[in-house]
């Protein structure tokens, strides 16, 4: 299109007489057309791949996703790049692979921005991730607990070290609560260690409050809700309660040694997706073991034992 352009503006010029004003049409026309080349070129020569940092694992409810101009309804969108967004309405919630390792989750009502493959921004809402998950979430590479990530929040950065901890910020104030592992947080007005069973809660300049906080129970509902697809096929019955126990807080416990070993010989097949603890009470409903939770226990023993205290 450039070249008919210039071509056409060439004929018109040449085929009349030549005076000072067509020639300086011409030589404007062409300088012009000459800067949309150059311009066009240097823009395809600086583009930038999208860089993938997640991939969507499990979501429901109303959920968008783009950047922060035009956000649409996700739906047949499988990977997550650096520069979009993620939008989550009323009884919705997502569960995504991270890119170098572990699972973050995003609760109702979030807004979240993609930075990097080491960083969020957590705009509104609540997160939470788990940097070293079960082996039996397929997908999820590098487990281990040097994965970087990073939460930045308008009250300051969140850091990990290999830890489970949800975050949570508004306007006014950043929550951060350990379920397992050590937080930091490089804040505007405080650095503080959030260490396992503590919330930390910071409001402005004011003091950062600490306070112990369990590992399990309604705080917890929606991790476990946003649980990724676990494979336990060929795994052991012990295998699949250490993923119960890793997603719902709750310690396993066996009232024996039988108990124990009839839990590493039994063999499941398929996959899990559903919560942990329906999975629980749908999965073990074949095995020769009965379970019980008490307080923050599973309680497991053979179906002859008594479970209780």
């Amino acid at each position: 299109m450039i070249r008919e352009a210039v071509q056409a503006e060439w004929q018109t010029v040449t085929g009349r007489r030549r005076n000072r004003t067509r020639l300086t049409r011409f030589a404007i026309a062409a300088t012009v057309l000459l800067a949309v080349i150059v311009s066009f070129n240097a823009l395809r020569e600086s583009g930038i791949a999208p860089v993938q940092v997640a991939t969507i694992n499990k979501s429901y409810g109303s959920i968008l996703l783009g950047n922060q101009s035009q956000l649409n309804e996700l739906s047949d969108f499988s990977t997550i790049t650096a520069g979009q967004s993620i939008v989550t309405r009323t009884d919705s919630g997502i569960s995504l692979e991270w890119g170098s390792g572990g699972s973050l989750r995003i609760d109702a009502e979030t807004r979240i921005e993609f930075i990097s493959a080491e960083k969020v921004y957590l705009r509104s809402g609540r997160i939470y991730f788990d940097s070293t998950p079960s082996e039996l979430i397929a997908g999820i590479p590098g487990r281990s607990v040097e994965t970087k990530f990073s939460i930045k929040t308008d009250h300051g950065t969140v850091t990990h070290v290999g830890t489970q901890y949800m975050t949570s910020s508004n306007g006014t104030e950043l929550t951060i609560t350990v379920r397992e592992g050590r937080v930091s947080i490089d804040g505007n007005y405080h650095n503080e260690t959030v260490l396992e069973g503590q919330q930390l809660k910071v409001r402005g300049s004011n003091r950062a409050n600490v306070a112990k906080f369990p590992r399990y129970g309604a705080a917890w509902d929606w991790v476990e809700a946003t649980a990724p697809v676990a494979n336990v096929d060929g795994r052991s019955v012990d295998e699949f309660l250490k993923w119960v126990s890793r997603e719902t807080g709750l310690r396993i416990s066996y009232v024996s040694p039988e108990a124990e070993q009839k839990a590493r010989a039994g063999i499941l097949k398929g996959k899990v997706d559903m919560d942990p603890r329906e999975a629980l009470e749908f999965r073990m409903m074949g095995e020769d073991l009965n379970w019980q939770i008490d307080g923050g226990i599973i309680k497991v023993s053979l179906k002859k034992e008594n479970s209780g205290p």
